[in-house]
């Protein structure tokens, strides 16, 4: 029985959506095709009639975490725009427990850039293009002209995905530092916009 042009595409979307959350639970590298295409569901040999390669897939699958992640942050940051609190609140939601509790469905930048940096130019592609998005959402928040709020925001996600990345390096060893690294960078961060 053939497939509609519509069930392939929901197909492809559940996918995408099943590599994107394996990815950022287990890294590109420790997840294989057949992970993903059994956790969704389907045959291995199903996996060529969507994508040529793992590195497609997995580009995709990357862009796809930024996007669901940059959605909520434009929703939040938009509706006040170059509101101190709304960039606090996204600071402080971003370094929270929960956050860092929730690997699968969290933040791409924190969860896969040793991933990006170990794959090529088609999985960095994607990397960069959420970074950037990620970005311009943060700079629209700040004062100063274009150059200036750039810098801002790149200083602060920086910051954030530092603290984020070394919390959940350390969390099952170490539960009272990964908290620490949380809330410290939390009440150090100050905002200029």
């Amino acid at each position: 029985m053939r497939l509609t042009k519509e069930q392939a595409e929901q197909n492809r979307h559940l996918i995408v959506e099943t590599a994107s959350r394996m990815f950022r639970l287990h890294g590109v590298e420790n997840v294989t095709v057949a992970d993903i295409m059994k956790e969704a569901g389907f045959t291995h040999g199903g996996f060529y009639n969507h994508f040529e390669s793992k590195d497609e897939l997995a580009a995709e699958a990357i862009a796809s975490a930024f996007d669901v992640v940059a959605n909520d942050l434009w929703e939040k940051l938009a509706s006040r725009r170059r509101s101190q609190d709304s960039l606090s609140s996204f600071v402080a939601r971003y370094l929270s427990p929960q956050h860092r509790d929730t690997k699968s469905g969290g933040c791409p930048a924190s969860a896969l850039p040793v991933d990006a940096a170990r794959n090529g130019k088609t999985v960095q592609t994607a990397f960069v293009k959420g970074i950037e998005t990620y970005l311009d959402l943060i700079a629209a928040q700040m004062n100063g002209d274009e150059q200036q709020a750039r810098q801002q925001a790149i200083a602060l996600f920086s910051r954030l995905v530092g603290a984020m990345m070394l919390s959940r390096a350390v969390k099952k060893s170490d539960p009272t530092l990964s908290d620490e690294l949380l809330s410290s960078t939390r009440k150090t961060l100050k905002l200029r916009n």
